[in-house]
């Protein structure tokens, strides 16, 4: 009787050689990491700390699928060797695509059509395979509690472990849903970029019959860069002028961290956008490697930056201010710090006061703003969420909003109101997962004048 041999190439998918695959890319990510934070750029600190924050858990949730692939297929069938083969280039693809990702000239073939998204794909593939094997590990620990405690309360004997042909099955059910978080990530791509206008129309107590029907263009967290290129950015102009606003604010996070003349497609694009009372900003917190520079370049482009202070526009004789704070990086005694900022500007009378509108990066910081420092505050930061499940144009289910952060829409607090949008751009996570961008066009209404329209 002849036995099928196993192709030579099957050591490739062993758990001693995936496990050592693995160790290595780590640590080829850690040592190179380090080469560049110590000679060329202290922001390479930002990929050391990325192998511990996400490659090891995106290692452990990667050997996990692979080893219950390999336990599915026959020994002697070249499956596993095949699947281990397209792991590592993809691996090798995504580790290559990181350290590259940040040079102000990256590698053509790396970021080509075609290859740029592999390693996007497949790390948020296994980020959220990692979230479900985190979910199935915390109900199984819930579900053994319960069965404890009910054998304690009914003086039962242990419940038997399920047979094998259900540990089996069970398996297969596993690997079949695993195919899941690899369709989430592939769908996104294309709504990683789908920028949207969203209109809405925003009811302010204070605001004057005189102003309403005002149109913000809200844009926030362009984060120029990689993908981020000039043709998306020319669309984002054009779809921003197409919507016809009377002023476009800004909120921060025009830049990532990268070296070298990368954002010179940002100022071309910015510069494409009119309004009749013009582009005015807010430093975010990416947005602090060069910011003298960065301010300098957005003025050639026409965006006024306000840092720390607050300026009057005369909007068709009827004047209103904006006010712009620069991102707090210090977590503690902010509300001192805000009110610090604030008191330096000019007080507001409670009667006849002039209508304020604040550009603020961070909404989590609204609840340490000053009482009554401006009648509406916009924000961005959060992406609208970044990952979740959108189920209104200003509803979503995300990480974010479940962490009690401001992810998207409009919150309320005593006589003021705050805006987040789902910004333009992202950050961070490889792509938009369920969260689709936005440029935010925000008519300002008086209740005076709705009175009268009644």
């Amino acid at each position: 009787m002849i036995t099928e041999q196993p192709p030579r190439w099957a050591f490739l998918s062993s758990s001693r050689w995936q496990l050592g695959w693995q160790i290595s890319l780590n640590l080829v990510l850690l040592l190179s990491a380090f080469a560049l934070w110590k000679w060329v750029t202290w922001r390479a600190v930002y990929f050391m700390a990325l192998v511990p924050i996400a490659i090891v858990p995106f290692s452990y949730a990667r050997l996990r699928l692979h080893f219950q692939c390999v336990h599915m297929f026959s020994s002697h069938s070249a499956s596993p060797a095949l699947f281990a083969i397209l792991g590592m280039f993809c691996d090798a693809t995504m580790i290559a695509q990181i350290l590259t990702s940040r040079s102000g000239s990256p590698l053509p073939f790396l970021h080509s059509p075609g290859i740029a998204w592999i390693g996007t794909i497949w790390f948020s593939t296994y980020g959220l395979l990692l979230l479900g094997y985190a979910t199935i590990g915390i109900l199984r620990i819930g579900q053994r509690g319960v069965l404890w405690i009910w054998q304690q309360y009914q003086r039962r004997q242990p419940v038997a472990f399920p047979s094998l042909e259900r540990r089996q099955f069970l398996q297969q059910l596993g690997l079949v849903g695993a195919g899941a978080p690899f369709l989430f990530s592939l769908s996104s791509v294309k709504l990683t970029y789908d920028f949207r206008v969203e209109e809405r129309e925003i009811s302010l107590p204070s605001w004057p019959r005189a102003l309403d029907g005002l149109r913000i263009a809200h844009l926030s967290d362009i984060h120029v860069g990689g993908s981020m290129d000039l043709p998306k950015l020319l669309d984002v102009a054009a779809l921003t002028n197409a919507a016809k606003p009377d002023i476009v604010l800004h909120t921060g996070d025009f830049l990532t961290h990268r070296a070298g003349n990368f954002d010179a497609p940002l100022y071309e694009a910015l510069a494409q956008i009119s309004a009749p009372y013009g582009q005015w900003a807010c430093l975010g917190n990416h947005d602090f490697d060069a910011p003298r520079r960065l301010v300098h370049r957005l003025r050639r482009a026409g965006v006024i930056t306000l840092r720390n202070r607050v300026i009057t526009l005369p909007l068709d004789g009827r004047p209103i201010e904006l006010a712009g704070i620069d991102f707090l990086f210090q977590r503690f005694d902010q509300a001192a710090l805000y009110q610090r900022i604030v008191a330096f500007w000019e007080p507001r009378e409670s009667e006849s006061r002039i209508p304020r509108i604040l550009l603020n990066h961070d909404p989590r910081t609204f609840t340490a703003l000053p009482d009554g420092c401006a009648d509406l505050v916009l924000s961005g930061h959060t992406h609208g969420g970044h990952v979740g499940i959108q189920l209104g144009k200003d509803q979503a289910l995300s990480i974010v909003g479940l962490l009690g952060i401001p992810d998207q829409g409009v919150f309320h607090r005593k006589d003021m109101q705050m805006f987040v949008t789902r910004c333009v751009g992202f950050y961070g996570y490889p792509m938009r997962l369920g969260i689709p961008p936005e440029i935010a066009i925000l008519t300002l209404r008086s209740p005076r004048a709705e009175n009268l329209q009644k």
